[in-house]
């Protein structure tokens, strides 16, 4: 993936997806952020000055009307968050980042004035280069979701993995993790069965996983046995001075 051309410092606007507000990681025990919280530390700490829209509820991408079947519905509120976006933005002048794929994926695809970047290009384009790890984790377990896949972020993702981590396993047992936004919800068969190999492929030191998407990354915490949080949680983590 070609790096984005954005400037190395300055405004950049943090949307924080509908997704990541509702499941996003929560703090644990071993200190990591939730993401949100781990996304503008990590701004903040790379010489950026985040700025998130205000008002954040009823803003949304529109993907997840657009994969219920409500087409019309997701243009409004696509439209009416790139508009926020434009403004925030300066019509495209400073950098927009989302901390989900399928919410990146869907901007890029329905977009405004304003170039978007996924999390996971962003961090490890204009974030890690400007952070020193201090300590990496001993195994990390890397999921690739349906929407990182389509985006071809791989490399990307697994670049970050191996700069917070020593050793990095990536998930190869199933494609897709059957969570599929909310359907993990309501019919949670389809992630139990999707990920049923997965256990298999968690080494025994292997304590923690990431994904980019949060719905993905709680089918995940359920069915391997080891909790997947995002990225950012983790490289602010392993950054901290």
């Amino acid at each position: 993936m070609a790096a984005c051309r954005f400037p190395a410092s300055g405004r950049v606007v943090y949307f924080p997806s509908c997704a990541t507000r509702m499941f996003g990681a929560p703090t644990r025990e071993n200190g990591m952020l939730p993401t949100t919280d781990a996304m503008l530390e990590l701004l903040k700490r790379a010489g950026y000055n985040p700025v998130v829209p205000e008002k954040l509820d009823g803003q949304c991408c529109g993907q997840p009307f657009q994969s219920k079947g409500f087409p019309e519905e997701a243009d409004r509120l696509g439209d009416a968050l790139n508009v926020t976006l434009d403004s925030l933005s300066g019509s495209g002048k400073f950098p927009v980042v989302t901390d989900a794929s399928t919410c990146a994926r869907h901007i890029k695809g329905h977009p405004g004035e304003s170039e978007v970047a996924d999390s996971a290009e962003f961090l490890l384009s204009h974030v890690l280069p400007n952070l020193k790890i201090t300590k990496k984790v001993p195994v990390l377990a890397v999921h690739h979701n349906c929407s990182a896949q389509r985006l071809k972020e791989q490399s990307t993702i697994e670049a970050l993995a191996h700069a917070m981590a020593e050793k990095v396993v990536v998930l190869s047992s199933f494609t897709c993790c059957g969570y599929g936004g909310d359907r993990g919800l309501f019919a949670p068969e389809l992630n139990a069965h999707a990920t049923r190999f997965v256990k298999s492929e968690i080494p025994a030191d292997c304590a923690l996983g990431v994904s980019t998407v949060s719905t993905c990354a709680s089918g995940l915490t359920e069915h391997a046995g080891i909790p997947f949080v995002s990225i950012a949680s983790v490289l602010e983590m392993v950054s901290q001075p």
